[in-house]
């Protein structure tokens, strides 16, 4: 996914713990190892622990690529810079910031078959934030139970204003490759995140604990983006971006960009699939929830996405998953495009 953020909304959750007075908050010390064993029981395939300072490089680079307009219309990025860059302006007593990661690959067709729109992995099952609310709620409860003590937790799935993947990194979770995403070494980039501000003390993981790769001299994600949206090495321009443009639902899409979308109808995972750290760690998820049968699946009929009569029609189609997003006349204009693609293919 091209942007940070992908929701509007901010959904987190505060946790207090009750029995030992406030003043006996820096004094609680959760292992690392039993954090990422609490984990582990949650549901969360990978988890990494870093401290709260600011990171200085990370800020200069999201604010240059503010002040290049690479959000496109996604206006609320650009909102609560001060809250994005400070942890502690999130949690004022904030002592580890908790980074999880689930696997949702699963592999595509061979082909896409003639009148069908695809889907990019990450959105043909669950929608992945209500999944991952539900595990955070179950790894916040068993903290709470191993912890006693009046203890704060606040946590969200790309949805608030935080340097994810910078934090991901410093926690030891990947390195940032050059199409912008978090390789890993377990799972390549095709995880979802999330994070926990926390008040207890939890000893932090080192970015070079685990050797993730690197990119070196590789440019094949820069190179296979149709609409050449990757401008610089970890630079994504969002208003080139498959991603957004099919997503976000801006209000006009260029035809020298849509046509160049193929088959795409939501998402795109282009700069993805061509990475050889991705090529060797396609490990199909666990988490029954992301399978395609328990969503609108790998591909979309695109005339019968063209035909849907109304909203509730709309809604009984992409209800629970991520589709809901571009909104129906947003999914429908995706769909035209696509058809459009196919007939001049």
């Amino acid at each position: 996914m091209s942007s940070e953020n992908n929701y509007v909304g901010f959904l987190s959750i505060i946790f207090f713990g009750i029995g030992t007075p406030t003043n006996y908050i820096n004094s609680m010390i959760l292992t690392n190892t039993k954090l990422k064993e609490l984990a582990q029981l949650a549901g969360f395939d990978i988890c990494g622990v870093t401290t709260p300072d600011r990171l200085p490089e990370s800020e200069k680079q999201f604010t240059k690529w503010l002040e290049n307009s690479y959000h496109g219309q996604m206006e609320w990025i650009a909102k609560n810079q001060s809250r994005r860059f400070d942890p502690k302006e999130l949690l004022e007593s904030v002592k580890s910031v908790i980074i999880l990661g689930i696997n949702y690959y699963q592999p595509n067709s061979e082909s896409v078959p003639k009148g069908k729109g695809l889907v990019s992995r990450y959105a043909r099952g669950k929608d992945y934030h209500k999944i991952i609310r539900k595990k955070s709620e179950g790894l916040l409860y068993r903290l709470d139970k191993e912890i006693s003590g009046d203890h704060q937790h606040k946590w969200w799935v790309d949805y608030g204003p935080f340097l994810e993947r910078p934090y991901a990194e410093k926690a030891g979770l990947g390195y940032i490759g050059k199409n912008g995403m978090l390789i890993s070494k377990q799972f390549g980039s095709w995880v979802f995140l999330s994070e926990i501000l926390t008040t207890i003390e939890i000893e932090p993981d080192q970015p070079t604990d685990l050797e993730h790769g690197k990119c070196g001299s590789c440019r094949l994600c820069i190179d296979a983006c149709p609409t050449d949206a990757i401008v610089s090495p970890r630079v994504v321009d969002s208003n080139k971006c498959i991603s957004y443009l099919t997503i976000e639902r801006p209000a006009t899409i260029p035809d020298k960009l849509a046509s160049k979308f193929g088959a795409m109808v939501f998402g795109c995972d282009g700069c993805q699939d061509v990475c050889p750290h991705n090529l060797s760690r396609q490990l199909s998820t666990t988490h029954k929830e992301f399978d395609y049968k328990n969503g609108v699946g790998e591909f979309l009929d695109l005339k019968e996405v063209l035909n849907l009569k109304d909203r509730e029609a709309f809604l009984k189609l992409t209800a629970g998953t991520p589709l809901t997003r571009p909104k129906e006349d947003g999914l429908k204009r995706n769909c035209t495009i696509a058809l459009k693609n196919e007939v001049e293919k």
